[in-house]
């Protein structure tokens, strides 16, 4: 009666996956506990399966980062306990969880001829030292950071997403001739490409809620330093407005 119990999910063996810190960075290796506890009865888990996922807001889709499977034959008798430790790296795409963009960590076990158990794990990401510098750039210049999204961008780099930062102005230098800067960040190993939209005020396209009221230009960041990249934004804005 156990192993039929077992089979349906009640008495079964169980998951949960044990981050080592609380932070985490786009392109950082971490080991992770997944913590397995045993049911009613004596079970062999056929492998560890992980998925890292994002999405914007609660109801939006989400976009699988990357998945991981660690094929291990492991035999739980009835209330064993064990630990596995398993190197989970987060993609350098990996978006900043803030303003309504959240990732985390799916977990799920494989037993034959039983409801597969899984874990969800919420994960914070903060800004590696690109991203970071962009940010305190585009402060400096006065624009303020009026939210982001996760956003596909097909034949880029192939990868499934990327993050859309949405800055509003605050400063008089450019309130007067933008409504917002869009910046599209692609992290990569050793730079940072990003997309850089500028969105003008006052044009005939905003009468008519067109979109050619809005340029373009992509931009490659070498240094993660907040003046070079405050530059290099400042000359894209005297191009482009």
């Amino acid at each position: 009666m156990g192993r039929i119990l077992s089979s349906i999910g009640v008495g079964a063996a169980t998951v949960d996956t044990v981050l080592p810190k609380p932070e985490l960075r786009p392109g950082e290796t971490v080991q992770v506990d997944v913590e397995l506890s045993g049911g009613d009865s004596n079970q062999v888990i056929g492998g560890i399966f992980f998925e890292l996922k994002t999405r914007t807001g609660s109801d939006g889709d989400a976009t699988v980062l990357s998945e991981i499977e660690v094929e291990r034959s492991i035999s739980l008798s009835p209330d064993e306990e064990r630990t596995i430790p398993v190197d989970i790296e987060l993609p350098l795409w990996t978006p900043v969880t803030r303003d309504g963009v959240s990732v985390w960590l799916a977990t799920r076990l494989e037993i034959d001829w039983a409801r597969d158990p899984t874990d969800e794990d919420r994960i914070t990401v903060v800004p590696d030292e690109y991203v970071s510098a962009l940010l305190d750039a585009l402060d400096d210049l006065g624009f303020a950071l009026d939210g982001t999204e996760v956003v596909d961008v097909p034949f880029v780099d192939d990868r499934p997403m990327a993050q859309r930062f949405r800055f509003r102005p605050t400063d008089d230098q450019y309130s007067a001739d933008l409504d917002a800067l869009k910046v599209t960040v692609m992290p990569r190993p050793g730079d940072l490409r990003v997309f850089v939209e500028f969105d003008r005020k006052g044009t005939i396209a905003d009468e008519h809620a067109l979109d050619f009221d809005k340029q373009e230009e992509p931009m490659t960041l070498e240094r993660p330093s907040v003046e070079a990249i405050r530059g290099r934004i400042e000359e894209g804005i005297r191009r482009n407005v």
